[in-house]
Formats: C-alpha cells, sequence, structure tokens
C-alpha cells in the first residue's frame, strides 16, 4: 500500500465538507459505489448530485468535527458531528460513520454512510 488510508480518507471528506463536488469524485475507483440510508447503493455521480443540491440550502458546507478514527489495513471508519448552518435559518444536525474501502491504487472502491436520515429530511427536503 503507498497511500495513508486515513488521510486520503480525511483529505475527501474535507472535499464533501466544502461540497467540492467535482475534486471529490476524482477519489473514486472508476466502478466505485456509494451506500446512503435510504437510498441503497448509487454511484459516485449520483452522491455528488446530491451534495450539490445540499449546497445551495447550507451556509458555508458542512461542518463537520470528526470524533473518532479506526483504520483495518484499506478499510477506514469516520465518526463525525455535523451541525451546518441553513441559509433559511435552523441547522443541519447529525451524526455519521462513515466506512471507506480503498483499493490497492488509494482510490475508494466502496463508501457507505451510516446516519440518521430524519434530520436530512428535515434540513434538505422539507
Amino acid at each position: 500500500m503507498n497511500f495513508d488510508p486515513l488521510a486520503t480518507a480525511l483529505e475527501y471528506l474535507e472535499c464533501v465538507r466544502r461540497l467540492d463536488t467535482a475534486t471529490m469524485q476524482t477519489y473514486f475507483a472508476p466502478q466505485a459505489r456509494v451506500w446512503l440510508p435510504g437510498q441503497g447503493w448509487i454511484t459516485p455521480a449520483a452522491l455528488a448530485a446530491l451534495l450539490d443540491g445540499a449546497a445551495t440550502l447550507v451556509v458555508n458546507g458542512m461542518q463537520f468535527d470528526h470524533e473518532d478514527t479506526l483504520v483495518d489495513g484499506n478499510r477506514v471508519v469516520v465518526m463525525t458531528a455535523c451541525d451546518s448552518p441553513l441559509k433559511r435559518g435552523g441547522s443541519y444536525v447529525n451524526q455519521f460513520c462513515f466506512v471507506f474501502t480503498f483499493d490497492d491504487a488509494g482510490k475508494i472502491a466502496e463508501m457507505r454512510e451510516y446516519t440518521d436520515s430524519g434530520p436530512a429530511v428535515a434540513a434538505f427536503h422539507s
């Protein structure tokens, strides 16, 4: 392994924090897949489209506070809290557990996002 899986996962999440979906997509392997609660398996492009929609609603990107990490070979778990002010008032508050699986080239082969979908629906679909 010629890359640092934890550093790569955190760099990816920094792109998500900035809602820089163009750069975010460069972290994925060509056949990568993403699992989201309530959505199931989607493509990285579909995730980018969801985040582009969120970008119109938050004040200054996603405000993450990484609470803990775990690395096991090519798998990384990042536990994160979010408190992102919304343009219409209030804030998107949630907890996340991201599970990344990297291929040998250091690209994300699979990412799973575990979170309570209720706060996301309330913040972005109401």
